[in-house]
């Protein structure tokens, strides 16, 4: 049986190689037929769910995952991901955080911080996060974009401009001058 479910898993990622994510997810369930503890199978039906936009299934999936192993990541990245675009605030801020625990430097954990916290209103913690973001990789797309963004909120609009510009292209600055192209 341990065997079985081995090969379906490595059956369903040749198929998800190949962006086949019908095939894979037949494959997987063929799993749960099987066994109900297999991290693996619930992680990927998790995330098949979550790219065919099934999001309630992807959170079931991903929590069931979690209850099998605690410690990875990945799975609390997605499960996070995933709870914020149901607009589960709460969860997915404890998974994001979650993900920093056990990866202190992870950018896409830090940004899901700071955009969440921008969405509430806390701007002095989406700046945080921001920022962390940014002294980790000062090129950081979504975080150059994001905290710009936030600047010109905060009426911080050169140094807004330029982080936006410094993304997008279209804002020139010449000495105290700007222009847009």
């Amino acid at each position: 049986m341990i065997d079985e479910i081995k090969s379906n898993i490595n059956k369903s990622q040749e198929f998800l190689k190949k962006k086949d994510f019908n095939n894979a997810e037949l494959i997987l369930l063929k799993n749960l037929e099987l066994s109900d503890e297999s991290f693996e199978t619930f992680f990927l039906l998790g995330t098949i769910a979550g790219i065919k936009k099934n999001l309630n299934k992807a959170e079931t999936y991903l929590k069931k995952a979690k209850n099998l192993n605690s410690n990875n990541k990945n799975l609390f990245l997605n499960l996070a991901i995933i709870q914020k675009k149901m607009n589960k605030k709460d969860e997915s801020i404890e998974n994001f955080k979650k993900v920093i625990e056990l990866d202190k430097n992870n950018l896409e954990s830090l940004c899901g911080l700071a955009q969440i916290f921008e969405e509430e209103g806390n701007f002095k913690m989406a700046e945080t996060f921001f920022k962390k973001v940014l002294e980790i990789d000062s090129n950081h797309h979504v975080a150059n974009h994001g905290y710009g963004k936030l600047l010109l909120k905060l009426n911080q609009h050169i140094e807004g401009l330029k982080l936006i510009e410094k993304v997008s292209g279209i804002i020139r600055f010449k000495k105290d001058i700007l222009k847009i192209i």
